[in-house]
């Protein structure tokens, strides 16, 4: 029988010191051997350093808690450390217990009978190995599973932008900026139970429907609302008439709007019905964060070329899963509906056309919210075929590897 040290530790948790430093001691030379001398030690000890335990020992007896809740408790956060019962008594309901409750690889009497808990701790150990190879197998499944759903996904949005190229100007490059802020580049962890549920042979079907319907979205969003031509809009007094009219809406979701420092004679040449569209879509996106009563607050400030508005939620920074939901185009899972929520990618779309560009700030001082720039006139000429670059590509293919070695990772 091999003498080496073995990379992954034995936890052993028994209230008696003199108990931790005998197993320490007897067992010290074949395995690398962590104590605690209480059930929270040992929990606290898990929390820090699980990932380095494939085996926990637990003497039943111990004060406020015992072996079997602590067994427990591990086979609640850590499922895959191997957890062997003791007890110095003989007792066929506790057996019965640390198996239904605790999920225990083993239950042995004390006192312990070295050979028998050698090899009980080297079979435990390789059990854990095999439950370890197991998952890391079915997370690298997973991971190309997802890969191939988000990238279907995407060449879709790519063909569909490309279809919008002769109606929607700069559509290419939105999708580009869109794809750029969404959690695929900035690799949100994201939890596998949710990949693992997916049917793939359903969102196959689901995904030709949801691309038909994300054309017609997109459609409605950025080409019917246009009027056809650019107005000339005094922005100090437009942007205060846009406010007015959707106060009373706004006042419906317990939010106030207000306008903060509009720029005195600033004005700009665009279509007004698309400006309009788009505000509205950045609003209707703030409104849905917010979980409590709250302001959101609409700025301007004169840009060299152009002016930059400001949409501001009064409430907390963005977590990682409000801006995973902005970007329902590009993130096909469970938690947020296939086809539902695509209004942001309109909103770029938008922006794109009237020769602008929008960015979304997730974090105080300037957010949580979003900045809009546009020019001091917005394109007229007919919108030309986007020339879609082939490197792009491999830009979102490198962003996703780099997001699947974080979930491997964490």
């Amino acid at each position: 029988m091999s003498t080496e040290t073995i990379a992954k530790h034995i936890l052993y948790v028994d209230d008696e010191p003199q108990a931790l430093k005998y197993f320490a001691r007897l067992f010290g030379d074949r395995f690398e051997i962590a104590t605690a001398e209480s059930v929270d030690a040992a929990l606290e000890y898990l929390r820090e350093h699980g990932d380095r335990v494939s085996v926990v020992v637990t003497d039943q007896r111990m004060p406020e808690k015992s072996g079997v809740q602590l067994m427990e408790q591990i086979r609640y956060e850590f499922p895959n450390i191997a957890r062997i019962l003791l007890t110095a008594y003989s007792e066929l309901e506790l057996a019965i217990q640390s198996v239904n409750e605790g999920g225990a690889f083993r239950y042995l009497k004390k006192p312990l009978d070295e050979n028998e808990m050698i090899g009980t701790l080297l079979r435990a150990q390789e059990y854990h190995g095999v439950l370890d190879e197991r998952d890391r197998l079915l997370r690298e499944k997973i991971s190309v599973l997802h890969r191939l759903i988000v990238m279907d996904r995407i060449r879709g949005l790519a063909t569909a932008a490309t279809a919008l190229g002769c109606r929607v100007r700069n559509s290419w490059q939105a999708l580009v900026a869109y794809m750029q802020q969404s959690p695929v580049k900035q690799r949100i962890a994201m939890q596998m139970d949710e990949i693992a549920a997916l049917n793939m042979t359903a969102i196959a079907r689901r995904e030709a429907e949801m691309m038909v319907r994300t054309v017609e979205l997109l459609l409605r969003d950025t080409v019917a609302p246009a009027s056809g031509r650019n107005s000339d809009l005094a922005l100090p007094a437009w942007l205060g008439q846009f406010v007015q009219g959707r106060q009373a809406a706004a006042a419906d979701e317990d939010v106030t709007i207000r306008l903060v420092d509009p720029p005195s004679e600033t004005q700009i040449a665009s279509d007004e019905g698309l400006l309009t569209q788009l505000l509205e879509i950045l609003l209707r996106r703030l409104c849905d964060l917010q979980e409590q009563p709250t302001e959101i607050q609409i700025g301007a400030q004169p840009l060299a070329d152009g002016v930059q508005l400001d949409l501001k939620g009064c409430f907390a920074d963005l977590d990682s899963g409000q801006v995973a939901s902005l970007f329902a185009a590009a993130i096909p899972l469970q938690k947020w509906p296939i086809g539902l929520d695509m209004d942001l990618l309109s909103a770029f779309m938008l922006a794109h056309h009237l020769g602008g560009s929008l960015q979304i700030i997730p974090a105080a001082p300037q957010g949580p919210g979003f900045s809009l720039k546009l020019p001091a006139t917005a394109p007229t000429a007919d919108p030309e075929p986007a020339a879609i670059d082939p490197q792009w590509f491999d830009t979102v293919y490198e962003s996703l590897e780099q997001w699947e070695q974080e979930i491997m990772e964490g």
